[in-house]
């Protein structure tokens, strides 16, 4: 049996795909969970950088690169699969951001835990909002959109080329601003219900001062804002559908902008 042999080209086409691909590795949800072991991921990186690699034309790579002059450029294409996985965390931290308002409205902002992707102690409703989103990423394939990107970034965006222009500024700045939007327009209902519930209580504890409010509203409020959370959940799918899409074409944007 021939052995495999492997010109330096090819060798430096592989170390360039790992590169941009250890950038999501790093910073994407799912791919980026901390409750993965390492070594799981690093050979997944492995893995698809080695069928990945085909992708990246021998002639894209410049002549004078080898596999010493290879560390000048390792951190831009480190860099340009980390603002793809930077893109998405700003996404899953508008998840995060809701929970933490939900918890805070209706009082479970003290209880926290740590959270198995990040090794960060979260807020209880954190989790809830974050692995729903989650789950439906992973069921429509949005883990997928990362391997697309890189793999449409290999025509986009040449080796070595990576730049921070300022529609790279532009598209981060946005997708920081919808981290807020998209928090607020999940915990929207129920911080509408929980202040009506405030302000109701707070008549009635006017007109009737012999009731004890705080004793009866704490577990009152729980069971509104609970109940309009529920039903929040069947309105979710949908709202998620609009964010996810908005997700793809910013993935596919920054890697035109990147260029």
């Amino acid at each position: 049996m021939a052995p495999l042999i492997f010109s330096n080209a090819e060798v430096v086409r592989f170390i360039i795909v790992l590169l941009r691909l250890s950038g999501i590795m790093i910073f994407a949800p799912f791919f980026s969970n901390h409750s993965i072991p390492f070594q799981i991921r690093a050979a997944f990186a492995l893995m698809v950088a080695f069928i990945l690699a085909p992708s990246l034309p021998l002639t894209a790579i410049p002549p004078e690169l080898g596999l010493s002059s290879i560390t000048g450029i390792a951190a831009g294409e480190i860099l340009s699969g980390a603002l793809l996985g930077l893109a998405a965390s700003c996404i899953f931290g508008g998840f995060q951001f809701a929970g933490q308002i939900i918890s805070f409205q209706l009082g479970f902002s003290l209880i926290n835990q740590i959270d198995p992707q990040t090794n960060v102690e979260a807020p209880v409703f954190s989790f809830i909002q974050n692995y729903i989103g989650l789950l439906f990423f992973l069921l429509i394939n949005g883990h997928h959109w990362f391997l697309l990107a890189i793999n449409d970034s290999f025509g986009a965006l040449p080796v070595g080329g990576m730049r921070i222009q300022g529609p790279v500024i532009e598209w981060l700045l946005y997708l920081s601003a919808q981290l807020f939007v998209i928090g607020l327009r999940i915990a929207g209902p129920v911080i509408a219900v929980t202040i009506i519930t405030d302000v109701v209580l707070g008549i009635i504890g006017r007109a009737a001062p012999q009731i004890h409010i705080i004793i009866v509203g704490l577990p009152l409020k729980a069971l509104v804002g609970f109940s309009c959370l529920s039903f929040s959940f069947y309105f979710l799918p949908r709202y998620l559908e609009s964010i996810y899409s908005m997700l793809f074409r910013s993935l596919f944007s920054l890697v035109k902008a990147m260029s």
